[in-house]
């Protein structure tokens, strides 16, 4: 493989083991397709695209090529490709939960879809990067996506969290993606039945998954005692059990006869947001939403109680909660009438309702108890899904580093007090 001789090739995890399939032969129809007036590939350098820590479910790549062209120049041009884990390394949940088969129909089918219907309405909304390819082939999953960071989008810093405006500008793009989420079932009937899990589905090994939260969370109860937080025992009291957890999670597969729902990004946090600003810094240009391989037809208030615990900024999450509902409710109103949705607008009291049902506490609980705590790591080459969840002496030490990490105890230690007094984490009503 040839090496590149484009300056300022950067790779954020020399630890990716890339895949020998990667090549330059494998993007010959890609690079015909995107860049027609390309004669060859002069040089061909797949990266690692994200720091370890950042995606435990995918190989994410930047593949870097300079191109040849029939003007004479040499252009340089780079993708992001994406696949799955090879079979050693990938989790039964990944396959059970249908996540890349899920992904590939959301880029092939409804992305278009849905960004045709604010196209018929003049709104040049973009909601997803442009894909590329969406492949299954030899038993893989595989795409390739223009590489925003060509167009200057760049990730939310993980380990700071979104500003104010940085929320504004994501929860806007939210109410955006719901909205025409909505009218396109409006018109074209339910989503598949892939599409009506999430995190959770009944079809999980029940004792693989009491096995894996029993030893998380005596670790997480350890981790507890450390916090100086205020009346602590009572709070580790209350952590849910495993069969309270069980069914907190098996909740989030009911819905609600006749009330509003679209289809969920159910992953919605700062990594899988990119956004663009002016060249001072003082504006957001765009947000684009990247991964959708948990999508779930449910209430607005999956993805908002997910990333309103996970994303925002520390002085803002509590402050502003409320608020950003109000913030998300007015666009997502905006949109249902420019797109001529002709059922029942959802209220804003409808939404805080949401947040506080039954159905719904999981998507807290799962971000502060399993998102955060790695969300929250500085980056490491040993941060991956795998390390986390060993049944070893190496993996308890690794949990507890997390479960104590200063930066992560602070915002466990707001988070707790306000999901508590809202009832959000009353699990034992889980129990009636």
């Amino acid at each position: 493989m040839a090496t590149a001789k484009t300056t300022n090739i950067e790779n954020p995890n020399e630890n990716l083991r890339i895949p020998s399939w990667i090549t330059k032969e494998y993007f010959k129809e890609i690079l015909a397709n995107d860049e027609p007036d390309a004669l060859y590939v002069k040089h061909f350098t797949p990266t690692a695209a994200i720091p370890p820590g950042e995606n435990f479910t995918s190989i994410m790549m930047r593949i870097h090529v300079d191109l040849e062209m029939k003007d004479g120049c040499v252009k340089h041009k780079s993708y992001i490709m994406k696949t799955m884990l090879d079979d050693d390394e990938s989790d039964d949940v990944i396959n059970k939960l249908s996540l890349f088969p899920k992904e590939m129909t959301v880029y092939r089918e409804y992305m278009p879809a849905f960004e045709n219907f604010y196209k018929n309405i003049g709104w040049p909304i973009k909601l997803a990067p442009k894909c590329l390819l969406a492949e299954h082939k030899n038993g893989r999953i595989n795409f390739v996506f223009e590489d925003l960071q060509e167009q200057h989008f760049k990730n939310p810093k993980r380990l700071q969290g979104c500003s104010m405006q940085l929320m504004v500008a994501s929860l806007r793009k939210l109410a955006e993606y719901h909205a025409v989420s909505a009218v396109y079932a409006e018109e074209n009937g339910p989503f598949p039945p892939d599409f009506q899990y999430g995190f959770f589905n009944k079809d999980l090994d029940m004792e693989i998954m009491r096995n894996a939260y029993k030893m998380k969370i005596e670790e997480y109860k350890l981790a507890m005692k450390q916090w100086q937080l205020d009346n602590v025992e009572e709070y580790i009291r209350k952590i849910p059990t495993f069969e309270q957890y069980w069914k907190c999670g098996l909740s989030t597969l009911q819905q609600k006869e006749n009330s509003f729902n679209v289809l969920t990004h159910g992953d919605f946090w700062s990594s899988n947001i990119m956004f663009s600003e002016d060249p001072i810094g003082s504006h957001i240009n765009n947000i684009i939403i990247v991964d959708f391989q948990i999508c779930k037809w449910g209430s607005p208030a999956e993805d908002l109680l997910f990333f309103l615990t996970i994303s925002p900024e520390k002085d803002i999450r509590i402050r502003e909660f409320d608020n950003f509902i109000a913030i998300y409710y007015k666009r997502l109103m905006e949109c249902l009438k420019a797109l001529n949705y002709q059922k029942p607008y959802p209220k804003l009291r409808d939404l805080h309702k949401d947040i506080l049902d039954q159905r719904h506490s999981f998507y807290a609980f799962f971000a502060v108890f399993n998102h955060l705590p790695a969300i929250l790591m500085p980056t490491d080459k040993d941060s991956n899904i795998h390390n986390f969840s060993r049944n070893d002496e190496y993996g308890k030490k690794l949990r507890l580093k997390m479960y104590t990490n200063p930066r992560y105890v602070q915002v466990a230690k707001d988070l707790f007090p306000f999901f508590h007094t809202r009832g959000i984490f009353n699990f034992e009503d889980y129990d009636e």
